[in-house]
């Protein structure tokens, strides 16, 4: 600022020695290019942009998707059967003698079509704005053709902090993405969420970065008492936390990251009251009351990615507790109750699971996904089985899946074959909510995907 008074300061005096040796109209003119000028070097002091850059620019993006896919039985899925996540536990008919569930599916569809629109926005300050609207028609309806928002957020970007608000990915599954090419997104090995969010991501310096982020459960949601609800986070007022620490390198980039989840269970519980009665008796009548309890679950990861040329190798490894919401086969229990508070206590179920894709090449680019869960059970016995609310499945045991996948790029179309073997060990759930596997039920879905991007 200095600079700029000094600048300023002799202008004026130069300008004051001129302005009485010029006519009237060279005056006009030697003002407008003084203006100008002072102008200039008031943008450069401050940082102000330039007037040409408010204009608020759009690019529009997208593409035409078909999937066909086969199933070779029935599957535990979402998203009109698109979205699969494990083959569903024998079905036995009157006696025995046939499973049925086991059967074959053909669907062909292109409702997971996609219309995204990026924003660059004008500079606020020393901060630069952008904006992301995408959305597509895989809010499944009768119609399959339900137009529903994927991502809605703006963005404030400074040198190194960046500030996020809105709907985009959870950051347990945007850190590190498996490549396939099914709807599923390796589900449920892959942590998979999109929710309301208010995301802080720091540069540190030297390939470092952090991540802080306070979440809102919707539309992927915690199950319960009530099923799968909003209502869990909703009564909880906490916001959902997570917080990573990551390096990116020329080749490699990995890290670590915490989820910590706090819901509510119930709204109201029902407590036992001792009424003296008017004869002198006592008598025991049941109360609703407001329930307090809370089930929390904390779940670390790492991931890591590593490329070099055509070679990308990469994966994750989640310790979960209670990630239903994540598309995840996870939930929780009631351990124990007082029936003169009302007041439960509770136990989120825990699991191990990882996941590895592997591809090597560009035009021509062969893949393979591995991944694993196991089903760990609680930390202590639930009151009963009535009491255990578990996602997509109760009584699963371990989970693996294996899928080679092919595709074949040019220009703007893109075909790709992929073939997911996943196979679900299945038995009988126990108190603690842990699974001895009695049986093994597979599933082979093989999925054709034409992909036009634009």
């Amino acid at each position: 600022m200095r600079k700029l008074a000094l600048s300023i300061a002799l202008l004026f005096l130069s300008t004051t020695t001129l302005l009485a040796q010029i006519d009237y109209e060279q005056q006009r003119a030697f003002k407008s290019e003084l203006k100008q000028q002072i102008k200039q070097e008031l943008t450069e002091e401050l940082g102000l942009e330039h007037p040409k850059q408010s204009k608020i620019r759009l690019k529009p993006y997208g593409f035409v998707r078909n999937y066909i896919t086969y199933d070779s039985r029935e599957c535990v899925a979402v998203m009109g059967e698109m979205f699969n996540i494990i083959p569903k536990d024998e079905l036995l008919n009157e006696d025995r003698s046939e499973d049925l569930n086991d059967v074959d599916k053909l669907s062909f569809v292109s409702f997971t079509t996609r219309l995204g629109v990026d924003v660059a926005g004008p500079n606020l300050g020393r901060a630069k704005s952008s904006a992301k609207i995408e959305a597509d028609f895989s809010g499944y309806g009768a119609n399959n053709t339900l137009f529903r928002i994927r991502q809605a957020y703006l963005s404030l970007s400074w040198d190194r902090t960046t500030l996020i608000c809105g709907q985009t990915w959870h950051p347990m599954t945007n850190q590190v993405m498996p490549a396939v090419y099914g709807f599923g997104t390796s589900s449920p090995f892959m942590p998979f969420n999109r929710a309301p969010q208010i995301k802080v991501l720091v540069d540190a310096g030297k390939g470092w970065n952090f991540t802080a982020a306070a979440l809102y459960q919707f539309p992927n949601l915690s199950t319960g008492p009530e099923g799968v609800s909003v209502s869990y986070s909703r009564w909880s007022m906490l916001p959902e936390l997570y917080a990573s620490w990551a390096h990116a390198g020329d080749h490699l980039t990995y890290g670590v990251g915490v989820d910590l989840l706090s819901i509510m269970p119930r709204k109201t519980s029902l407590a036992e009251r001792e009424v003296l009665q008017e004869d002198g008796s006592v008598q025991t009548q049941t109360v609703q009351v407001r329930a307090k309890d809370r089930v929390m679950g904390i779940s670390p990861e790492f991931f890591a990615d590593y490329i070099n040329g055509k070679f990308n190798i990469k994966g994750k490894v989640v310790y979960a507790e209670n990630t239903a919401h994540m598309t995840m086969v996870s939930g929780f229990g009631a351990t124990s109750y007082d029936p003169h508070t009302g007041s439960y206590q509770y136990a989120p179920l825990r699991s191990v699971s990882t996941w590895m894709t592997a591809t090597y090449g560009d035009k021509l680019k062969p893949g393979l996904m591995l991944g694993y869960a196991k089903n760990l059970g609680a930390k202590s016995d639930f009151m009963s089985l009535d009491e255990i609310w578990v996602r997509h499945a109760r009584n699963t045991d371990y989970i693996y899946r294996i899928s080679p996948s092919l595709s074949y790029t040019i220009k703007n179309l893109q075909l790709a074959l992929e073939v997911d073997y996943t196979v679900v060990g299945y038995g009988d759930l126990l108190l603690n909510g842990s699974v001895n596997a009695l049986r093994d039920i597979n599933n082979t879905r093989a999925c054709l995907m034409i992909k036009y991007s634009f």
